[in-house]
């Protein structure tokens, strides 16, 4: 259950970097989007008990619980082409129509396949308030995903951080040049051009200090490279059946250590009457 939050801006502090504040090239605002109602109608819609949460590898990046629906996409950006297409909710659905008009509206390359029927994805992030909802710096897939990348903010303001590391989408990519930008509650932005090829972004904890829901719309690229359902299967359960040996053998290494332990606290040294050696050699021991 939500409740929606009084209006407050996001205290952001703490970056351990010089920043500018101007905006990346292709970075676009279009405040107030979103309606109170549109917002509180579309929070019911996707917050709602019976949510298909995701389950994937690159959770572990962010401190967010997700949603995907459109066309199904593996954790290595790959569309499965016999996968099972989700159906976004009514709600949602209509508001990926409304931006792809936006896009159109701006003139953004791209716009008429982000409501494409087969091509439409959208991403729900629901940022957790507790430990600060963060998202790790990355590039959004250029394999997999067109030239557009679109996002609506619900329930609270965030900031967001732009690295620019020259196109590169590797994590540890070397950074060139940082700079922030705002984003208001209930508004939208595109990333397009240089801020969605040139730069990575993120959002720290401190940028995103309040519970923040994003609806986040890409579309499929035409020559987006593609896998099977069966393969995704099978790789699915080879990191769960990694993850059980690993979580195995850290079990088996920290029993051994307890079970020594255990061992010498068993082994305290009898005093015999009278000895008060015993007795010194029993508080040793414990």
């Amino acid at each position: 259950v939500f409740q929606l939050q009084a209006e407050r801006p996001a205290q952001l502090t703490g970056s351990r970097m010089p920043v500018k504040s101007k905006a990346p090239a292709g970075f676009i605002v279009v405040p107030n989007f979103i309606s109170v109602q549109e917002e509180r109608l579309l929070l019911k819609e996707v917050l709602r008990k019976g949510a298909p949460i995701l389950d994937k590898g690159h959770l572990k990046f962010s401190n967010t619980r997700q949603q995907e629906y459109g066309p199904q996409i593996s954790d290595a950006m790959e569309f499965v082409k016999d996968g099972v297409f989700t159906q976004p909710p009514p709600r949602c659905k209509a508001l990926i129509s409304r931006v792809a008009a936006e896009a159109r509206r701006q003139g953004l390359y791209g716009a008429e396949a982000l409501d494409a029927p087969d091509l439409s994805f959208l991403r729900v992030n629901h940022y957790c308030a507790e430990g600060g909802g963060y998202m790790h710096k990355h590039m959004d897939s250029i394999k997999c995903f067109g030239p557009i990348v679109a996002c609506c903010s619900l329930l609270s303001d965030a900031a967001m951080t732009f690295y620019d590391t020259h196109g590169n989408s590797f994590g540890m990519a070397a950074v060139h040049d940082v700079t922030e930008v705002r984003i208001p509650r209930r508004s939208l932005y595109f990333m397009t051009g240089s801020a969605r090829h040139q730069w990575q972004h993120g959002i720290r904890k401190d940028q995103c200090p309040n519970e923040r829901v994003s609806l986040t719309f890409r579309s499929l690229a035409a020559d987006a490279p593609t896998t099977t359902a069966r393969a995704v299967a099978a790789n699915f359960q080879a990191r769960r059946q990694l993850g059980k040996a690993r979580t195995g053998a850290s079990v088996r290494a920290g029993g051994s250590s307890s079970q020594g332990l255990t061992t010498l606290k068993k082994r305290p040294a009898t005093a015999k009457p009278g000895d008060a050696s015993g007795a010194k050699r029993r508080r040793a021991a414990t």
